[in-house]
């Protein structure tokens, strides 16, 4: 059996219920029957994450293998890139560096209907087994706009070049809107996820003010849109994120997933914003991966993770982290968080 196989397998549920439902009631505090969850070792797995069958699966259209490790690579986008060797190259050619270059730039078609009608198949065969399936954004506004333009021309855009800014947010907006409602036109999406971390270690990359002011109204016509489709809106956001914790519940964005929840605390994230939106928590990728940390250490923190957020009904769905190779996680800490999640919530 392939692994692609293997993933569209559906995973244990109680009589009449569906993973899909099981998810839908987690994310509307609406007291589902168990934790739903996401693991890859073992391969289990109560949603269809579009974006993992596109890594898995052969017939996606303009799909490209990479250079080796060291070389280098142009994208659709025009942004040169240098391989790491690992999920993420490092890019180092902006081609919107300089935004009076946004009138004569070509955007890729990214929206374009036969981007996604590979993913139908698939779409179909998840409704059949009952899974909650989830779209994904081949945008990724903020990191495409750190990509085209470079961290630091970004970080400074907003004094040095706010108009060229609010063009380029608005051609990224437009196209992220239109993929949406591409996944629409499918029917059968029930989420739709985004990754785009925001964060450092100790703060947010710029001023809240500055994300509530440029960045803030664009990404809630986004939910929006996605909302008037009838699909979630999910968010995968690293690092310290808790000043745009409100700003991102007040647009509406209903799951938030977190590779580093240890970073802001499972307490505190649960008390300032348990039952207002719902929680995609993995074990934190930097502390589990700490020389010292033993398997009972990683048991624990499942533990007081699901403790924290056993209160609102819902609003918890467990994860491991998607590519443990890139960060050099254990075989034996993957099983831990495994077992430790199935012994505290996720198991029927």
């Amino acid at each position: 059996m392939t692994l692609l196989e293997d993933y569209l397998k559906p995973v244990p549920t109680p009589p009449g219920v569906t993973s899909r439902e099981i998810v839908r009631r987690a994310i509307e505090f609406d007291g589902p029957p168990r934790i739903p969850y996401s693991f890859i070792m073992p391969f289990e797995s109560d949603f269809l994450e579009l974006s993992v069958v596109k890594s898995l699966a052969s017939e996606v259209p303009g799909e490209v293998p990479r250079p080796g490790l060291g070389e280098v690579y142009t994208d659709q986008w025009g942004v040169g890139w240098r391989v790491t060797g690992r999920g993420w190259d490092h890019a180092f050619d902006h081609p919107l560096k300089n935004l009076r270059n946004l009138n004569s730039y070509e955007f890729p078609d990214v929206a374009g209907p036969n981007q996604f009608v590979w993913a139908e198949p698939y779409i179909r065969r998840a409704q059949e087994v009952g899974k909650y399936v989830v779209g994904f954004d081949p945008i990724e506004m903020y990191e495409r706009m750190r990509a085209l333009m470079g961290f630091e021309e970004l970080m400074v855009a907003s004094y040095t070049q706010p108009e060229g800014l609010c063009g380029l947010l608005d051609r990224l907006t437009d196209l992220t809107v239109s993929v949406i409602e591409q996944w629409a036109s499918i029917g059968g999406v029930d989420g739709y996820m985004t990754w785009e971390d925001w964060g450092l270690q100790t703060s947010l990359q710029m001023n809240v003010k500055t994300f509530q002011e440029f960045y803030k109204p664009r990404y809630a016509r986004i939910v929006e849109t996605a909302h008037r489709h009838g699909m979630r809106y999910f968010w995968h956001n690293c690092g310290y994120i808790l000043d745009m914790m409100p700003d991102m519940i007040e647009i509406g964005v209903d799951v938030v997933q977190l590779d580093q929840p240890r970073l802001m605390g499972h307490q505190k994230l649960a008390e300032r914003f348990g039952g207002r939106i719902c929680f995609w928590n993995t074990v934190d990728i930097q502390w589990s991966t700490r020389g010292g940390v033993t398997d009972d250490d990683v048991r624990a923190e499942v533990a007081d993770m699901v403790a924290g957020f056993d209160r609102f009904n819902g609003g918890l769905v467990a994860r491991q982290y998607p590519q443990p190779w890139d960060i050099d996680l254990s075989y034996e800490h993957n099983m831990a968080i495994y077992e430790a999640f199935m012994e505290n919530g996720c198991r029927l």
